[in-house]
């Protein structure tokens, strides 16, 4: 069988292109290499997701907002809301087994194929085209043909095989932002937390005006160097950085910081995964024992693997540029919008980098198609944080809602391309725009 459109990876992303592939008409299979469909934010436990909006308009919609307006009616979401840290502009927080149930049954009502413990180690290339992928799973190695391929592997696995050009890391020295692996806490004390934020609110980052309704925390820095004096924290961090979940009493912390590993590195990836799990340890210990609210908590759950937040960009006929953030900038291919500001957890330190020229009340910049079209190679889109981006730009897109948006685009080029059987390249970019509207996919701000 030949299909349509098949697509590596089942993270945010990868979905988002086959339910969007699926429901343009195409005939398509679905590759994760792990047991579980979600990616990062039921892997690794990355959440809340960041950001639909930009200041009071929403720029993120489709399929990323339909799979939120779902997950409110389960109540495993609380919807969007204003960003505590005004780091971004909304921020909404996800229970990882509501989100986790939603993804199969998402792909079971729209009848996708689909293929999990299984993982692309080879493509076959002719003319710039991919003939077929050689897959591995319990069943050996077999081989997979189709007309248009999708890579949102997160890694660019796929685009790699299929010999694409590619940059890793910042250009000085092709180092990754450091690795991490949130956990989530149970039996915080919230009230505690409130407390202490309302007593010294100048030991936090807190956006205008904020309640103290929902927490989300990025602060307690004297706390911090209080127990690195006391020797009771080591771990590359100046602040305490968790936000409160969908159900009461429970918080998901973002404080482990793996730095100078490589995620394409397999020796350096287990070093990493034993890491961040010694870290976690460390985290809760400290949290117990300096941050008001968590005398009495416990581990409630830790992610099934390490969170990556960088590793390859994938060279694309427009790379995006730090100078497109700091501009706000359009393109005429506009298919996306983000509105995360250049967040770079340093390679090398405990600082979180915050580019300032990237970080107002107006955050937006267009993602062009052009992004998603590796050079060289003519039957192949990529999608997620693999696109065609600096580490500078990748750093204001790699978030869940911007990937999940990616994705829809890539799944809807993908199935235009295979029904009027032409290139990916002639399709006409006016009638992917027109589709991607009719589906409330948003694409200008």
């Amino acid at each position: 069988m030949i299909y349509d459109v098949v697509i590596g990876g089942a993270g945010p992303s990868g979905i988002c292109a086959a339910l969007s592939a699926k429901r343009c008409g195409a005939q398509i299979l679905l590759i994760e290499d792990t047991a579980l469909l979600g990616g990062s934010n039921i892997l690794s436990l990355v959440g809340p997701l960041m950001t639909y909006h930009n200041m009071d308009q929403q720029v993120i919609g489709g399929i990323a907002n339909e799979i939120v307006e779902r997950l409110i009616k389960e109540k495993g979401s609380l919807g969007h809301l204003d960003d505590p840290l005004g780091f971004c502009s909304t921020v909404t927080p996800i229970d990882p087994e509501a989100l986790k149930k939603l993804y199969f049954e998402l792909i079971e009502e729209n009848h996708i194929d689909l293929l999990l413990h299984t993982k692309i180690i080879d493509a076959t290339i002719q003319d710039g085209m991919i003939k077929s992928i050689t897959i591995a799973n319990k069943k050996g190695l077999s081989k997979i043909k189709a007309k248009i391929f999708i890579d949102a592997t997160g890694d660019g696995d796929l685009a790699v095989y299929a010999k694409a050009q590619y940059q890793i890391g910042r250009d000085s020295d092709h180092l990754c932002q450091p690795m991490t692996m949130p956990f989530i806490v149970g039996n915080v004390d919230m009230e505690a937390l409130r407390k202490a934020m309302q007593k010294n609110p100048e030991n936090f980052v807190l956006r205008d005006n904020y309640d103290f309704k929902y927490l989300g925390i990025s602060g307690f820095f004297a706390e911090v160097q209080l127990a690195k004096a006391n020797h009771d924290f080591d771990i590359e961090r100046d602040r305490v950085l968790l936000f409160e979940n969908v159900k009461p009493h429970e918080v998901t912390v973002n404080m482990t910081r793996v730095l100078g590993k490589s995620a394409l590195d397999p020796i350096d990836l287990t070093k990493a995964e034993v890491e961040g799990r010694k870290q976690i340890t460390k985290t809760l210990k400290f949290l117990q024992k300096y941050i008001p609210g968590f005398a009495n908590s416990y581990l409630l759950q830790t992610p099934y693997q390490i969170g990556v937040r960088e590793s390859r960009h994938i060279v694309c006929e427009y790379m995006l540029t730090k100078d497109d953030v700091y501009n706000h900038q359009r393109f005429s291919d506009a298919i996306c919008v983000s509105a995360f500001p250049m967040d770079i957890h340093s390679p090398d330190g405990a600082s979180l980098e915050v580019d300032e020229k990237a970080s107002s009340n107006n955050l937006a910049f267009e993602i062009p198609l052009r992004s998603l079209l590796p050079k060289g190679l003519k039957n192949l889109v990529v999608t997620g944080r693999i696109i065609g981006a600096t580490h500078e730009a990748a750093a204001s897109l790699r978030v869940s809602p911007v990937c999940m948006a990616l994705g829809e685009v890539a799944g809807t080029l993908a199935s235009l391309a295979t029904s009027e059987h032409k290139s990916l390249r002639e399709v006409d970019y006016q009638q992917l725009v027109d589709v991607l509207h009719q589906n409330h996919h948003i694409t200008k701000y």
